[in-house]
């Protein structure tokens, strides 16, 4: 079976179980009132490819999640930090995550999950990924790889005036020129204003775009949430999961967490 055969199979697979998704979501009295009316091929495909535009959606509800977590102290704390302050337990890649998460951008993972299942999240290609990290440590899958292997971001690079709610930027201040911090785009730029980004450590809402500087930002595709469960069902098919091995108890930590067990976020960088 070709790729391109395996794709078409799994999306359409995709865009029925979105259909059922979608479908409770409408207001069951409002709908059930309107008289049911005939419809051409025509109307048949419109309605269809409207209601699998799942953009508007995708973002509105980042969006939401991101200006509801804003302040908040820790992944599960919702007590409140001032604007500015440093909120060491739940750094900026982790805020961004959970708010791809909240809109089903990583498949399996939830909004509310624990944290280490964001620093060690196996995603359908059997891949690794440290979600609360966007620093380069070569020993980890970050943030920005799990956005391009997945499919769905889109670096275009230093272009604040494509950005759109939803998008991700991300800093490049490290080592080297290396990224070191990571924001979610609240608002896009209007004629008198530049975009406006949400992010954590230090707690911004409605930032301006410009105090990340010098940045990347990294677009989310059309239809991103087709696409990622697409791709989900295609490594799926391609690397099943093994079942787990039975391991010996051990005291020690691993090499991974003796690395990075002082702090779960990324390494101290510049932050705005």
């Amino acid at each position: 079976m070709t790729h391109g055969l395996r794709r078409r199979l799994a999306s359409s697979v995709i865009v029925a179980g979105l259909v059922c998704a979608v479908a409770p979501a409408l207001s069951a009295p409002a709908f059930a009132a309107q008289p049911v009316a005939p419809r051409t091929a025509t109307a048949a495909h419109a309605a269809a490819k409207n209601l699998l535009d799942t953009d508007a959606i995708t973002r509105a509800i980042e969006v939401q999640y991101a200006e509801a977590h804003w302040n908040w102290t820790a992944w599960n704390d919702s007590t409140p930090v001032t604007f500015g302050s440093a909120q060491p337990n739940y750094q900026c890649a982790e805020f961004v995550a959970r708010s791809l998460a909240a809109a089903g951008l990583i498949p399996g993972l939830a909004p509310d999950a624990p944290q280490n299942d964001y620093f060690n999240y196996t995603a359908p290609n059997g891949k690794v990924y440290d979600l609360l990290l966007i620093s380069d440590l070569p020993q980890y899958n970050n943030l920005y790889a799990y956005l391009m292997d997945s499919g769905i971001g889109e670096d275009v690079g230093d272009q604040p005036s494509e950005a759109q709610p939803g998008d991700i930027v991300v800093t490049y201040l490290g080592p080297n020129g290396t990224p070191s911090h990571t924001g979610l785009v609240a608002q896009a730029p209007t004629a008198t204003a530049e975009a406006t980004v949400d992010a954590h450590n230090n707690a911004r809402l409605d930032y301006g775009y410009s105090y990340y500087a010098p940045s990347h930002l990294v677009k989310l595709v059309p239809n991103a949430l087709l696409e990622v469960w697409t791709w989900a069902a295609l490594q799926e098919a391609e690397h099943p999961q093994q079942p787990a091995q039975p391991t010996q108890p051990s005291t020690g930590a691993t090499p991974k967490q003796l690395f990075r067990a002082p702090v779960l976020g990324d390494p101290a960088g510049p932050q705005v």
